[in-house]
């Protein structure tokens, strides 16, 4: 990673550094997103706020020579330029440079996204996730060795800024005019206290960006439709929302056609899917701006009658969280990845999709009940495998089974073969771990003795505490505990539990090229507040980015070990690794495990030979 040298400062907005009153020169900002089908979009804006920044795209690292050259002239301090590029050849590691006032910046990406239906060969995929960091935090130290994972792409999974928290950008928040909007923005992406985390992970990786609801407010609702107001997702506060998040990410502004869907109609378009290779399909969903209004939320979830009108009035089948059109698309598209041979599908929605009972379940998919069973269950008739939910909002880490009502027995749930785990924050104070202590103490699910010893408790002892609260409500609603029980699931952790919520991180997803395991693991730092973050920043930067969580999962594919490289397909390529490694002893190459390459190994992989079952 890149560490600035100097400490002494906070960049709260496009201004130019001094030192001894003398500017000091910066390369600009730049950012690559939305690598998908040989095109990319570039992000580009001068750190000292205005001016021309030339753009040149090479396949070599030295830029000996340049496939494309433009300037970007940026005349406003928060609006990034942006260019967008076509024709990338795929599978080719491109370079970007951006230069403004003599000093340059280099981004890279591999142009591997592609198509869910048309995917490129399989090599393995390193990704990241996180979402949910706050201006007013302030010091992004959690992602600092993510530009250090050899990652392929980083998605940011909602809630990228806090528009309705106020923070130095705009001190008398909410933001709500489209200059404020656009200062929060660019508040969180600068670099601060000597370190440029958004900058340096953006250099090493592309990345794809997803709101939640602090894009534009609090559980906003982008369907809900008043007589007098309109359209929620036509509202002023929306439309400046948007634009600006649109602004500062690296995504190209589309909408969705005329679909006679008033709702939908001419609406921005955030909803994504691509593959890259057969190992991963991505399936990005925008599940804001058009769903219906949220239920009343439920005050004593304690109470049977509150608790029973909710789920009933939650299994309303004409309500939805998605909109008819994105849940179309989203099962044609999963359809397409599975016929397609794309091993892991990955549905990453900004809310967890896990039960959890009624208490804010309003603003999950728990209050959209009916369109989750729908969901889930044409997933399941499909024949759809290896589906996992990659969420965020709950500010901590969260792995369990998604489940679904019994329908001939309501109180009993059942296994689906999915499971979500729940990423991030990367800075939210307070996280989940010391917010659901709170919430236990304040509804009387812990006594105040029980409280002050989960304070005494160093972070993981407190992760397995909350997590035996967690366990305790969700049971009470018949739901499945924390982890994986789904016994179709073939899961081990290795590292921490289910339940890691007492630290600022991002979640790696590591798909191997040959065995097709799925290993996640979630890094993090301890937690602090805005203040510990004011008085003590370098404290604060030093603190250890360590493993909280590392768990794999195995694919429900039947296992090909004659296949060598990975596309599940057995072929020339693979006889000639085989061969090349004909002969030797305790080579990994040896199919029969008899220790030595030899005839009987050449017998297994001609038995396979042709496509590997699926």
């Amino acid at each position: 990673m890149t560490r600035l040298l100097f400490y002494s400062f906070v960049l709260l907005a496009p201004t130019a550094l001094t030192f001894a009153g003398v500017p000091l020169a910066q390369p600009p900002r730049i950012a690559v997103g939305d690598t998908i089908g040989g095109r990319a979009v570039v992000l580009v804006a001068p750190m000292t706020g205005t001016g021309e920044v030339t753009v040149e795209v090479s396949t070599d690292p030295a830029f000996g020579s340049v496939s494309y050259s433009t300037v970007s002239n940026v005349t406003d301090a928060l609006v990034p330029g942006k260019v967008f590029l076509e024709s990338l050849p795929s599978g080719v590691r491109h370079y970007v440079r951006a230069t403004h006032a003599g000093q340059a910046r280099i981004a890279t990406f591999n142009a591997r996204g592609s198509s869910v239906a048309a995917p490129a060969a399989s090599s393995g995929v390193r990704f990241g996730v996180s979402g949910d960091w706050r201006g007013d935090v302030g010091i992004f130290n959690s992602i600092l060795n993510a530009d250090e994972r050899n990652l392929e792409f980083f998605v940011k999974l909602g809630d990228t800024i806090y528009a309705d928290v106020a923070s130095p950008a705009v001190p008398n928040g909410p933001a709500q005019t489209l200059n404020e909007f656009r200062a929060k923005h660019v508040e969180n992406y600068a670099p601060n206290n000597g370190i440029d985390p958004w900058g340096d992970l953006a250099a090493a990786m592309p990345t794809f960006s997803m709101i939640d609801d602090h894009e534009v407010t609090n559980d906003f609702d982008g369907g809900a439709f008043d007589a007098v107001d309109g359209w929620y997702n036509q509202s002023s506060l929306y439309v400046n929302g948007l634009q600006a998040f649109v602004e500062h990410n690296a995504i190209a502004p589309t909408t969705w056609p005329t679909l006679g869907d008033a709702r939908f109609d001419g609406r921005p378009n955030l909803s994504r899917s691509f593959s890259w290779g057969t190992d991963a399909a991505v399936f990005m969903l925008d599940t804001r701006s058009f769903r219906d209004a949220s239920l009343t939320p439920v005050t004593n979830p304690f109470d049977p009658a509150q608790v029973f009108a909710f789920i009933q009035a939650s299994y309303n089948p004409a309500r939805t969280i998605m909109g008819y059109a994105q849940l179309g698309l989203l099962l044609q598209n999963l359809a397409a990845a599975q016929a397609a041979g794309v091993t892991w599908k990955f549905i990453m929605t900004p809310e967890p999709i896990q039960n959890f009972g009624p208490l804010a379940g309003e603003d999950r998919w728990e209050g959209y009940a009916a369109e989750r069973a729908y969901l889930l269950g044409q997933i399941m008739q499909l024949g759809i495998k290896d589906v996992v939910f990659v969420t965020a909002d709950f500010h901590g880490t969260i792995v369990n089974d998604v489940t679904v009502p019994n329908p001939t027995n309501p109180q009993q749930q059942l296994y689906t073969g999915m499971f979500e785990i729940i990423t991030g924050s990367v800075a939210y104070s307070a996280p989940a771990g010391p917010t659901f202590a709170q919430l236990g103490l304040s509804t009387g699910v812990l006594t105040a003795q029980q409280y002050a010893y989960y304070l005494t408790l160093p972070p993981a002892a407190q992760d397995a505490f909350v997590q035996n609260v967690l366990d305790g409500v969700v049971a009470q609603y018949g739901y499945s505990a924390t982890g994986i029980q789904d016994p179709s699931i073939a899961a081990s952790f290795t590292v921490g539990g289910p339940v890691a919520v007492h630290h600022y991180g991002w979640t790696e997803f590591e798909v191997n090229a040959q065995s097709k395991a799925l290993t996640m693991t979630t890094w993090g730092v301890d937690w602090f507040s805005p203040q510990e973050a004011a008085a003590d920043p370098a404290a604060i930067i030093a603190r250890p980015i360590t493993v909280r969580q590392r768990f794999t999962v195995q694919s429900h594919l039947p296992q090909c070990p004659a296949d060598r490289d990975g596309n599940r397909r057995v072929e020339g390529f693979d006889l000639a690794v085989l061969l090349g490694a004909w002969g030797e002893s305790g080579s990994s190459q040896d199919l029969t495990g008899d220790g030595v390459v030899n005839g009987d190994d050449m017998t297994v992989m001609l038995a396979s030979w042709g496509s590997c079952p699926q």
